[in-house]
C-alpha cells in the first residue's frame, strides 16, 4: 500500500509539474500573442494617422493653391486696371520726355 500511496505521489506531482509547464506555456503564449496583436494595432493607428495626416495635407494644398490662384488673379486685375487707368499718363510722360530731349539736344 505505501507503494501505491507512493506511486500515486509521484504521479500526482509529475501531473503537477506538467500542468505548471502546459500552463507556462500557454501563458507565453498568451503573451507572444497579445504583443503581436499590440504591435499590429499600433502599425495600424500609425497607419491610420499617417493617412489621415496626408489627406488633411491634401485637402489644405488644394484649399492654399485655390486661395492664391485668387489672389494671383486678384493682383493680375489690379495691375490690369492701374495700368489702364495710367495708360494715358504714360503717352503724355512719354511725349514730354521726347519733347524735352528734343529741345536739349536738338531735333537731329
Amino acid at each position: 500500500m505505501a507503494t501505491n500511496l507512493a506511486d500515486e505521489i509521484k504521479k500526482a506531482e509529475s501531473e503537477a509539474k506538467q500542468m505548471v509547464k502546459d500552463a507556462k506555456n500557454e501563458a507565453a503564449r498568451l503573451i507572444s500573442e497579445a504583443k503581436n496583436e499590440a504591435e499590429m494595432r499600433v502599425k495600424e493607428t500609425k497607419q491610420k494617422a499617417f493617412r489621415q495626416y496626408r489627406d488633411n495635407l491634401q485637402k489644405v494644398e488644394q484649399e492654399a493653391e485655390a486661395k492664391a490662384e485668387k489672389i494671383v488673379k486678384t493682383g493680375e486685375e489690379s495691375a490690369q486696371a492701374f495700368l489702364n487707368s495710367h495708360q494715358g499718363r504714360v503717352k503724355e510722360t512719354a511725349a514730354w520726355i521726347a519733347e524735352e530731349v528734343m529741345a536739349r539736344y536738338g531735333r537731329g
